[in-house]
């Protein structure tokens, strides 16, 4: 594929020599698709097709994929086609065209002009293996070797696992100052990071993993703004990866209720927000494996209307072409599925069913919060927290490590937590996941905790 207006853009000069170089070539797929429209007899696809009824028993002359009748009686409600044939590389379209759908009506703009910007000027959401696989095929399209992440220093561990298998080095901030989002520590580090990158790589995940962090709108305003004076200052690519997997998950009513994504998608500057969400935890469907990619564009990067396609066309081509090269394509079977879920219930009667179980985890939320704050012990803080899964709490180093603390917990009180340990980054305190307590054992779960704390002070 030529790509002619692509490479005029901030977006490729944010790109890494990865992201630059990758492309979808006329192979397999492109040679199968002009098949189907185009010839007579088709030997192209690597798939084994042939008449049902040459199989199985008793089966039709429809010409289908080849299968086994054990495995078509486990999804007896699915056509054949729909179970056994590779998915489409950049995903299902009908699958895209709802999740961009979705991705609009959960927007906060009121004004038709600005939701009509954010339908043009957004991507068609390539579909990935999972979030995780849409934050690694991020970071493959933008990061180079040597370059840095900026990222608060408490976040998810999997994220440096990513950037370190690619190469790169993460340059962190201290999330809170004085029980506040350190909207100052994260401006010195672009500061710093802007003198010697050509491009800016920023990841923010609200709500935070791993202690449940909600920015105030305020905060949130704050963010945007930083992100619009370091453009200025520097004028340099800025892109901000979004991950959304916790999106609808804001239980602190103070809180901002919607993706920074949509703030920053809106803004014409070269900031260029990539929303990475999918399935896992917005229809709670964890073994699907179903994430999205959707970039938001700019208006001065285009002409018209001819020109938006043909750089949307582009983008596509290159998130094809990653795919291809490193999974090929995404489960089949669940993509049809999760399109039948929207196409016949919709986001709206899915959202509903889904309030049942964010009232659930919105009571355990404010008891969790509520028990810590009996628990009193100097050295042991929770962090600010209004959503997600998690709360985080903060170990004096000075009473106990948290790997030694996590181990004697589970020895001793049968308590499970994840400890998180990172002197370099200020960080000693364990993860608590009450996304997986029932609301009756929480009482118990916390004075277990704190009995565990005690011991160690006493000692």
């Amino acid at each position: 594929m030529e790509f002619n207006l692509l490479p005029k853009t901030p977006l490729y000069k944010a790109f890494s020599d990865v992201g630059k170089r990758i492309y979808l070539s006329d192979g397999i797929f492109y040679w199968s698709g002009r098949a189907k429209k185009e010839a007579e007899y088709s030997a192209t696809l690597g798939a084994a097709y042939g008449y049902e009824k040459d199989f199985i028993p008793g089966g039709s002359s429809e010409w289908l994929p080849c299968y086994l009748n054990s495995v078509h009686s486990q999804f007896q409600d699915f056509n054949i086609n729909n179970l056994v044939p590779y998915a489409p590389i950049p995903g299902v379209a009908n699958l895209r065209s709802v999740w961009k759908d979705i991705i609009v009506k959960k927007c906060p703009f009121n004004h038709p002009n600005e939701i009509q910007f954010l339908k043009d000027y957004t991507t068609l959401p390539i579909i990935t293996n999972g979030v995780t696989n849409a934050i690694f095929s991020s970071f493959m399209m933008f990061l180079d070797p040597n370059e840095s992440v900026i990222i608060p220093n408490k976040r998810w561990g999997n994220y440096d696992n990513i950037i370190k298998l690619l190469g790169g080095k993460i340059k962190s901030f201290q999330f809170f100052h004085e029980g506040k989002l350190n909207v100052s520590g994260l401006k010195e580090v672009l500061e710093e990071t802007a003198r010697h990158q050509e491009k800016l790589i920023i990841l923010l995940n609200f709500p935070n993993n791993p202690t449940g962090y909600v920015p105030t709108y305020e905060e949130k305003d704050a963010i945007v703004e930083l992100l619009i004076e370091i453009n200025n200052e520097f004028k340099i690519p800025i892109v901000v990866l979004v991950d959304d997997a916790y999106e609808p998950y804001v239980f602190n009513k103070n809180r901002v209720k919607h993706s920074i994504f949509y703030d920053l998608q809106k803004l014409n500057e070269n900031i260029i927000p990539v929303k990475l969400d999918g399935v896992t935890k917005e229809l709670l469907l964890y073994g699907a494996r179903i994430g999205f990619i959707t970039i938001g564009l700019k208006s001065k990067w285009v002409e018209g209307v001819g020109d938006l396609q043909i750089l949307k066309n582009e983008i596509d081509n290159k998130l094809s072409g990653l795919i291809r090269s490193t999974i090929s394509n995404c489960n089949h079977l669940y993509q049809v599925i999760i399109q039948k879920l929207l196409n016949e219930q919709g986001i709206e009667q899915l959202s509903l069913e889904r309030k049942k179980i964010q009232d659930l985890l919105q009571t355990r939320y404010e008891t969790i919060n509520k028990q810590m704050g009996l628990i009193n012990i100097p050295g042991i803080s929770i962090d600010p927290n209004g959503g997600g899964f998690f709360i985080f709490v903060n170990i004096d180093p000075n009473i106990v490590k948290a790997n030694i603390f996590a181990d004697f917990l589970l020895k001793k009180y049968k308590v499970g937590i994840i400890p998180i340990e990172k002197p370099e980054e200020n960080i000693n305190g364990i993860r608590i996941a009450y996304c997986s307590i029932n609301l009756d054992q929480i009482p118990e779960f916390i004075q277990r905790i704190k009995s565990a704390f005690l011991d160690f002070i006493v000692k």
